[in-house]
């Protein structure tokens, strides 16, 4: 076995046992959390249960069928905005915002399109996962090093049998990674849609413990989600392994430049994007009716009306408060941790299947033990920020200083820097491009998790106007706030997306 696993396992084993005693010695109420003996105990009682193998067969049927469907429609969507680069550049900034919108608050609406049944779940496990998987694909085929295009061309390959033999075996790292990504938010989507209402399946079995005060059986599907995420990702790790082998230099694109692809003005794509984006949101009010879904028309009045109310402001700022604190420690915190783990190979190779574990949990799931822990109000949102923010900022950057030119560190030992020359003149500089994309990902991802907690642990904030006014069945206010935030989270992206642009070249 090797020793960065055996040191993982370590660290994995350590703090268990100091949880155990903590727990043990009446450090931490039983009602806010119990001993992992008592977890597992009362995990073994629940697998006993033809109830317990119903729900999990519910949930993991649902994230399949998610799963699936997210990787053949994010594949199909990237392969079209990939060779139609007009339309890929009026999407950019509402892709890069995509993450940032709290996407919980139309399950409502999907369940009363489609039902009360398992396709409203599995239309959200899509919807999470589907971008991710469709920005990997364009990534992977903007990444096809121009000579391979040129032997595809030399021999005289059709587009078809180019396809097969260049192009899909060129991107297919990146094909992997976004199908990784796609799987653990399929696993979110799922999980959280069944959180949020739903008669059956994992996530209704930890809401419903919950509610019931049923500490032990909570922590104890918590503690069988987490192994089920383990196991998924030890496993896509493997095949990874098996699979993973180089291709052309990072550098190395075949995308054309902006100025040569762009016939229309920005502005312009944008309007028609606008445009085709109110027609379907139209037909769609038309279909499902107005106790679904709010006109476009009724959306705005209601906006008019929000933004002139005192009360609306008083929800945004303390929404921009906990946002604020949530992304300087998120961007601050994943930066250095990440230069860290980039830097120190041995930490890096020890911490980074743990972080990716953490990435790929359904982290709504947690709301109780935030709520336990921290109550209702700031701590609790900034809690639930910090944990969705964090880790992609500190993967990013992690990579980052991972793919420093090593002809630089060889000058910098040559030069006999000390560890903070070396960081303040090569290791900073050299991945500020990577820092400004992990920066703008940060954002959207902090910004979701602060709209969460909201939703669930707060009772101030635009979250809880959303969530109050799903009890309420107030529809135009909950697609007025919801276009807000999404307007809000669409200009900062465009912000980060043209300071991203501008850093890498």
């Amino acid at each position: 076995m090797r020793s960065a696993t055996v040191l993982r396992l370590t660290i994995i084993v350590a703090a268990v046992v100091a949880l155990e005693v903590i727990c043990r010695l009446g450090y931490v109420q039983p009602i806010s959390l119990i001993a992992p003996s008592q977890m597992v105990i009362k995990l073994a009682e629940l697998v006993q249960r033809h109830v317990f193998w119903v729900q999990v067969q519910s949930t993991l049927k649902n994230i399949a069928i998610a799963t699936v469907a997210a990787w053949v429609l994010g594949f199909i969507g990237g392969v079209v905005l990939h060779s139609l680069p007009r339309v890929r550049h009026a999407v950019e900034p509402l892709i890069s915002s995509y993450y940032a919108i709290p996407f919980f608050v139309f399950y409502p609406l999907a369940v009363v399109i489609l039902g009360m049944n398992d396709a409203p779940i599995i239309v959200m496990g899509v919807i999470f996962a589907v971008v991710a998987m469709m920005t990997s694909t364009m990534i992977g085929l903007d990444r096809i090093p121009s000579v391979l295009d040129k032997v595809g061309r030399a021999y005289q390959l059709g587009r078809i049998r180019s396809a097969l033999l260049i192009q899909l075996p060129a991107t297919l790292p990146h094909l992997f990674s976004g199908a990784k990504l796609a799987l653990g938010y399929s696993v979110a989507g799922v999980i959280g849609s069944e959180f949020i209402l739903s008669g059956v399946g994992l996530g209704y079995s930890i809401a419903f413990a919950y509610n019931d005060f049923d500490s032990r059986s909570m922590y104890a599907y918590l503690l069988f989600v987490l192994l089920f995420v383990a196991l998924i990702l030890t496993a896509v790790h493997l095949i990874e392994r098996a699979l993973q082998y180089r291709v052309g230099a990072n550098w190395t694109v075949t995308a054309q430049p902006e100025s040569e692809t762009r016939t229309l003005p920005r502005w312009a794509e944008m309007l028609i994007l606008a445009a085709a984006c109110l027609a379907v949101w139209q037909a769609v009010f038309w279909w499902a009716g107005r106790e679904a879904i709010a006109s476009p028309a009724m959306t705005a009045d209601k906006i008019v009306s929000l933004v002139q109310s005192p009360r609306f402001w008083t929800h945004a700022a303390e929404t921009g408060r906990a946002l604020g604190i949530s992304l300087v420690v998120s961007c601050l915190g994943g930066a250095l941790l990440g230069i860290w783990l980039g830097a120190s190979r041995r930490a890096g190779e020890v911490a980074e299947p743990m972080i990716i574990a953490l990435q790929a949990t359904p982290k709504v799931t947690l709301y109780p033990v935030m709520l336990l822990f921290f109550g209702l109000g700031l701590a609790a949102k900034v809690a639930y920020g910090v944990i969705h923010g964090i880790i992609p900022m500190t993967l990013v950057t992690m990579q980052a200083v991972r793919s420093v030119n090593p002809a630089l560190l060889r000058t910098a030992l040559a030069m006999r820097l000390t560890p903070m020359q070396k960081l303040v003149t090569i290791l900073i500089p050299a991945t500020v491009p990577e820092v400004a994309t992990a920066l703008r990902l940060s954002f959207s991802v902090t910004f979701l998790g602060v709209m969460v907690g909201e939703l669930f642990a707060s009772q101030r904030g635009l979250g809880f106007l959303i969530m109050n006014s799903i009890g309420l069945n107030d529809v135009a206010t909950i697609m007025a706030v919801t276009m807000l935030i999404g307007g809000f989270a669409f200009t900062v992206n465009g912000v980060l997306l043209s300071l991203d642009k501008r850093m890498h070249r």
